[in-house]
């Protein structure tokens, strides 16, 4: 048992935990989770002896043999291969011998990478990469597994794998905190915190801290009005979100009498996160970002958009083949965006869906098959009609976030628009770079839709994102379908695939499922 007690961690004079207090049984595993910049790597790093954490954990935690940590970066050295990687860390521990060994290949074994030994880290997979970095964390037999969002971004069957990873440590006796922003599995730990600016929004057992939920929670069909209809003067639209066709209400008193088609709704982990959070938003007198950067700030007019050819589907590819040599990338794929239409493409790592959205942007030919973007074949000029959020943003790290936006916005051919601007003001003059994912991530969109774009092209534009922010971004991707814009987007999270109108599944290259 590890026990803090109004620990707290300072860098200068910004708090990044404030007055924690909390337990971590052994063989339990503790989930952290919470808004952008909440404080959970911050609270990791303090238990690992990594930032200045005080009062420290009773009882004093050796740091070093009894901790195994995994950071945001994984933990694996890039140009090692898999084997080299296990011996390096042996030796820094000093673990030799055949038990030492034995259990060595045992986790290789668990974790599928046994074939992949002599396999430089770099061409791992970002699955097997997060794995390895889980055996390399835990190879020494720490009794506290610290693990920075383990999981983030790769595919569902190695999540699936990494967490047996994750139960087998616990079961052998750890103490296992984890930060994580998939709600989903924080449902599988033993106890969770819910953090926001640092400090301890609620705490208990996934059940426990619904029960903790503030205000009440109220659904309504997609199909009936839209968010900020079904608010009304009750509750202002940021109290609003969608999960699939169900529009959810927040409102922060539990006696509201509701309105005609709103309905109670019984909270789930994920629901009663996004409501705590905006609960803690509204007492710290936060705003909602704004997204959008149409006049009204919501996804656009009243009329939604109009563009040339409204009877061509936005994309087209038909049998699409791509080859590398001996190496088939992408076998005979047909996939169809049409105006208003949320399409999700959904697969592992390495299953063809970055591949198949360069060739459709036409930054990549394909080997066989055809692909039409607006009716024509790729080029510059149809791309000028296409939001693109790649995997690593497409963000100027050592810019802010204003300069972000002047930047995209000349390369188009447009001013910046209000709402962007007031995002950004928001954000202030911090390099991009030293702002939180989450954050990172909403400019990222902003500055890929503010030419108003038929068509966007989101490359897991959510991973990392804390509920709320995830929330939000998906909010506004529908308010974008619902005037008319076509959406193709990539996920790992199956939760998030509910949010589509259409989801196309890829397994080595090939649609498995539609």
């Amino acid at each position: 048992m590890i026990r803090l007690v109004e620990a707290s961690v300072r860098f200068g004079q910004a708090v990044a935990v404030d007055r924690f207090t909390g337990s971590f049984p052994s063989g339990r595993i503790t989930a952290l989770v919470g808004g952008d910049g909440g404080g959970k790597s911050s609270l990791l790093r303090g238990l690992a002896g990594l930032a200045p954490l005080s009062p420290p954990p009773r009882p004093p935690v050796a740091v070093g043999r009894e901790v195994g940590y995994q950071g945001v970066d994984q933990g694996v050295w890039l140009d090692l291969s898999v084997q080299e990687n296990v011996e390096f860390v042996s030796r820094v521990y000093g673990l030799s011998g055949p038990r030492e060994r034995a259990r060595a290949d045992d986790l290789l074994d668990r974790a599928g990478l046994t074939a992949a030994r002599d396999r430089v880290a770099r061409r791992l997979s970002g699955g097997m990469r997060h794995k390895l970095g889980f055996v390399l964390a835990t190879l020494h037999r720490p009794s506290l597994v610290l693990l920075d969002e383990p999981t983030t971004g790769i595919d569902p069957v190695s999540r699936d794998d990494l967490w047996a990873l994750i139960a087998g440590a616990a079961a052998e006796g750890a103490t296992i905190v984890l930060a994580t922003t998939y709600l989903d599995e924080a449902e599988r730990a033993g106890q969770v915190f819910l953090l926001d600016a640092g400090r301890v929004l609620a705490a208990g057992t996934p059940a426990e801290v619904v029960a903790q939920m503030p205000g009440s929670l109220w659904r309504n069909a997609a199909g009936g009005a839209r968010p900020e209809a079904v608010s009304g003067a009750a509750a202002p639209a940021p109290w609003t979100w969608r999960r699939g066709r169900t529009t959810y209400l927040w409102t922060p008193e539990r006696a509201f009498a509701g309105s005609p088609g709103l309905a109670p709704a019984t909270p789930d982990l994920e629901n009663a996160s996004v409501a705590l959070l905006l609960a803690s938003e509204r007492a710290l007198g936060r705003a909602e970002p704004v997204l959008a950067n149409s006049p009204n700030g919501i996804g656009g007019g009243a009329g939604g958009k109009q563009t040339p050819s409204q009877a061509d589907p936005l994309v087209l590819a038909e049998r699409v083949t791509r080859t590398y040599g001996a190496v088939m990338a992408l076998a005979d794929v047909s996939l169809r965006v049409e105006r208003g239409q949320i399409v999700g493409l959904v697969g592992g790592n390495g299953a063809g869906k970055t591949t198949l959205m360069r060739i459709i942007l036409g930054t990549l030919a394909p080997t066989g098959g055809a692909c039409a973007l607006f009716g024509a074949t790729p080029s510059l000029e149809t791309r000028r009609r296409v939001g693109y959020v790649a995997q690593g943003l497409g963000l100027y790290p050592s810019l802010s976030v204003i300069d972000n936006f002047r930047f995209a916005a000349r390369v188009h051919g447009v001013p910046v628009g209000s709402a962007a601007a007031d995002f950004a003001t928001g954000l202030g003059a911090t390099p991009v770079g030293k702002l939180p994912l989450g954050a990172r991530r909403l400019a990222a969109y902003v500055a890929a839709s503010q030419h108003d774009p038929d068509l966007l092209i989101l490359d897991e534009p959510s991973s990392g994102m804390d509920p709320l922010s995830r929330a939000r971004l998906w909010k506004e991707l529908r308010a974008q379908a619902e005037r008319g814009v076509g959406v193709l987007v990539t996920t790992h999270y199956l939760q998030e695939a509910a949010q589509c109108d259409r989801v196309v599944m890829l397994e080595a290259g090939r649609v498995v499922a539609t």
